[in-house]
């Protein structure tokens, strides 16, 4: 069997997203997940339609593919996904893109030095981080925004 020329193939797209849990799931597990949030919001059919597939993954972020066209259905089936690997969990998408390259570039480190300090959203309203001494420091939506 040959090989189909590249204006013949099934156009796909890529969607970048953030997986937000307490565990390290692998990318057969993210996969999983995926794959049932997309069954049980649009069926086995819509699901063929898709072609929904996750091809790299990396720490907290994961690139799915998709057939071009359903990028939105797919965003919509990661944003109602609770759980990986039985934990609680949410998937973000951050990006959209027709090439895994340009997905990865967006993709940014966590760099840790002596001034950044690990932060947490507590309540949607403040911000709790700890500082050196390790006591609790916290700070509003407005001292945010100042800096």
């Amino acid at each position: 069997m040959s090989v189909l020329p590249p204006t013949l193939r099934e156009n796909r797209r890529y969607v970048l997203f953030r997986i937000i849990t307490q565990v390290d799931p692998t990318q057969k597990e993210v996969y999983r997940s995926m794959a049932d949030s997309v069954a049980a919001l649009f069926g086995d059919v819509g699901a063929a339609k898709m072609h929904p597939a996750v091809v790299w993954s990396e720490g907290e972020y994961a690139i799915a593919r998709c057939t071009r066209g359903f990028e939105l259905s797919l965003i919509a089936a990661l944003a109602v996904i609770t759980k990986v690997c039985g934990e609680p969990a949410a998937f973000r998408s951050i990006a959209t893109s027709g090439t895994i390259l340009s997905l990865k570039k967006k993709v940014v480190p966590e760099i840790v030095d002596d001034t950044t300090y690990p932060g947490y959203l507590c309540a949607g309203k403040k911000v709790n981080n700890l500082s050196k001494e390790n006591g609790h420091r916290y700070l509003t939506r407005d001292d945010i925004i100042k800096e």
